[in-house]
Formats: C-alpha cells, structure tokens, sequence
C-alpha cells in the first residue's frame, strides 16, 4: 500500500511538471530545414536559394484597436489595399554554426526614416526557448535610411540594443519593396537560447510591420493560426521544429496567399 501511494504521488508530481512546462501555442507548426550549403548573404532573396517560407497578408493582418495592448499602436486591414500595399515572406534555415534568416517583402510605400526597427518598415522575428523568455528581433534594411539595422532584445541574457549590423545584407527598390538576409553565428548574443538543432521546437512567430503615409499608418501582417485574437502572449504564437532534412535541392519561393509543405499547413482568410 505504500508503494502504491508513493507510486502515486511520483507519477502526480510528474504530471503536475509536464503541465507546467508544456507550451501553449496557437497550434501554428513550421520546420525549418538545415541549410545544405551556405546561402549567398548577398540581401537578394534568389529563387529555391532559401526553400518555402511564411507567407504573410493582409489575410493575417492584425485587427485594429485604439492603443493595442497599451503600445499606442493601432493595427488596421482596411489600411491595406492589397498585396502590392504589403506582402511577404519571411524564412529561415539553420546549421552547426548560423541561424540564417531573411525577408522578401512587396510594399508600395516604404518608409526608413527611424532610428529604431520597429518605427521603420521591418520584419519581426521572435523565438522561445521555455514558453516564456522572448528573443525578438526587429530587422529593417535601412536605419535612418542608410544601412540595414534591427532592434533585438534577449530575455534569456538580459542584451538589448538598437544599431546597423554587418550580418544583414539588404536591397530596398522604392515604391516596390525590399529584402534582406542574414546569418546570424549561433554563438552570438543576440539569438542565445535559441540553439538550434535537429528536433529541437521552440515557440515561434514573425510579422511584417509596415509604417505608410510616413509613418502615420500602421499595419501588421502576423503568423499565427488565430490572428484575430493574436496578442503579444506567447500562447498567440506558433513553434518551429529545426529538422535534420537538408534543403538539398531548389525549390520555389511560396506562392502568394499559400503556405508550402516544409512550413505545415497554416490557415489564412
């Protein structure tokens, strides 16, 4: 009778843990491949260079709100036109020594006039390591409109800066769009925690933050399976799974408005 109560009590402890340490995401799944050869860190996003991507719309754009969760930003759809307004698609590779991210983005209205990421048109990349330290990264081809830059805040060591970076390599065509690239050393402040390897799932969401009228408009395309109710609370976000599988041979960049097999099945509207 003993045995069986402690028995018990282990395997209740054990449950309680598991609980505790389990994630609780919007249900949004991507892989992202190992990267076979290094990609050309050129800030042109060549075709089959980087695999299938996340592609982001105004399908998935962020609901407006008067002083959405307190930042002073407001988020409207109905400032999107249409996919010329702004689009894109965001992805990311991995290997033994780089996390390798990058952005190729339609927007007919660029604006990179700040000195910080997120007042400027920019791509928002966020990683979790336990389901509750963030690693955000803020990236934007220009910083006050003259070299690529980001914002980057890690909970897990407590870096936080804003400045131009070397890693990224971009290209900004007015009134067309821009993209960039970067491989970012695993060992490098700005990603600790993130350690990518083969199997390894960490929460995971990106966005498209696109500043037009100078500024005086915000929209945000967002990944996530329930944009609608999307919030800064990681539970609002999906995971990423490094996989062991090679990105070995070209392939098409993702078609607009669908969400290639390598990244799973995310629904938009």
């Amino acid at each position: 009778m003993v045995k069986r109560i402690m028995y018990l009590l282990v395997l209740s402890l054990c449950l309680v843990l598991s609980a505790s340490l389990a994630f609780s995401y919007s249900g949004a799944k991507a892989t992202a491949l190992k990267a076979a050869a290094v990609p050309t860190i050129d800030g042109k996003v060549s075709d089959g260079e980087w695999g299938d991507g996340i592609y982001l719309s105004k399908a998935v754009c962020l609901k407006g709100q008067a002083k959405y969760n307190g930042f002073g930003n407001v988020y409207q759809p109905d400032m999107i036109k249409d996919e010329n307004d702004i689009s894109g698609t965001i992805y990311c590779l991995w290997d033994e020594k780089n996390l390798y991210l990058a952005g190729k983005i339609t927007d007919d209205d660029i604006y990179l006039e700040k000195g910080s990421g997120w007042d400027n048109d920019c791509n928002e990349i966020r990683f979790s390591p336990d389901g509750k330290a963030v690693i955000g990264l803020w990236i934007t081809p220009k910083l006050l409109n003259k070299n690529p830059g980001w914002y980057h805040k890690n909970d897990t060591n407590a870096f936080e800066s804003t400045e131009e970076s070397t890693l990224i390599k971009s290209t900004v065509t007015a009134a067309k769009g821009y993209e960039w690239e970067a491989a970012i050393p695993i060992a490098d402040k700005t990603i600790a925690g993130v350690n990518p390897a083969a199997g390894r799932t960490v929460g995971y969401t990106v966005s498209i933050g696109d500043q037009d009228k100078g500024g005086a408009e915000y929209s945000m395309p967002c990944w996530s399976l329930n944009p609608d109710k999307w919030d800064w609370g990681i539970a609002f976000w999906g995971e990423v799974t490094f996989s062991a599988v090679t990105l070995s041979k070209p392939s098409a960049v993702s078609p607009n408005a669908k969400l290639t097999s390598s990244w799973g099945d995310i629904k938009t509207r």
